[in-house]
């Protein structure tokens, strides 16, 4: 079987060495965010402020920021609105140091993710590139032959570079697919950040008022 690979790949040409490379960065591109949305972001939003919240309410203050101690974007969020909280800053204080370090910790869901779109496109467009490439040198090395032989060489010629198409639009279809996938866990992600914060903050300016 992995022969047949390999002469399949080969009679693509050298645009499906292209792909390859367009291919290994999608897949790279992919485990980076899976882990950063499924690993790095994972946590329930409500359950971490209701913890806080328990934990503010019985004066534990330290145990509140040990709650949301991690570097992703939520808890990074929510520490420094318990951090500012237990330094005695107004509401408004507490606000604009959220709204601060959201500048900078909300960019990091969409990160890189618009890239496999990209790669999408450019996977297809290289994939024709390779058959066009492919059907020129086909017709050009035609000049030459007989002509009881030039329809079977013609055939030959075109099934072989239709294959770079044919992984153009494989690589395609994998980086749409999990585009969208990750594009809705981004989405979910960005709207629990947002509900999260919201409590947090509601419940700060109650127990500060």
């Amino acid at each position: 079987m992995i022969d047949s690979l390999a002469t399949w790949f080969e009679g693509g040409g050298m645009y499906m060495w292209v792909i390859l490379a367009i291919l290994a960065v999608a897949v790279a591109v992919v485990i980076e965010r899976m882990i950063f949305y499924y690993v790095i972001c994972a946590g329930n939003g409500r359950r971490m402020v209701a913890d806080i919240a328990k934990a503010l309410n019985e004066n534990r203050v330290n145990d509140a920021k040990s709650f949301v101690s991690s570097k992703a974007p939520l808890q990074s969020l929510l520490h420094i609105a318990v951090d500012r909280y237990s330094e005695n800053m107004s509401i408004d204080e507490i606000q604009e140091g959220v709204e601060e370090l959201s500048i900078s910790q909300v960019p990091r869901f969409t990160k890189r993710l618009n890239y496999l779109a990209l790669f999408a496109n450019i996977a297809t467009l290289v994939g024709l590139l390779g058959t066009i490439s492919g059907l020129q040198l086909s017709f050009s090395s035609l000049v030459s032959v007989e002509a009881s032989k030039k329809a079977a060489m013609l055939a030959k010629g075109i099934s072989e570079f239709m294959t770079c198409t044919a992984f153009g639009l494989i690589v395609a279809v994998f980086c749409m697919v999990c585009y969208t996938v990750l594009s809705n866990k981004q989405s979910q992600l960005i709207k629990d950040l947002d509900e999260s914060v919201v409590k947090c903050m509601n419940y700060l300016k109650k127990k500060r008022s």
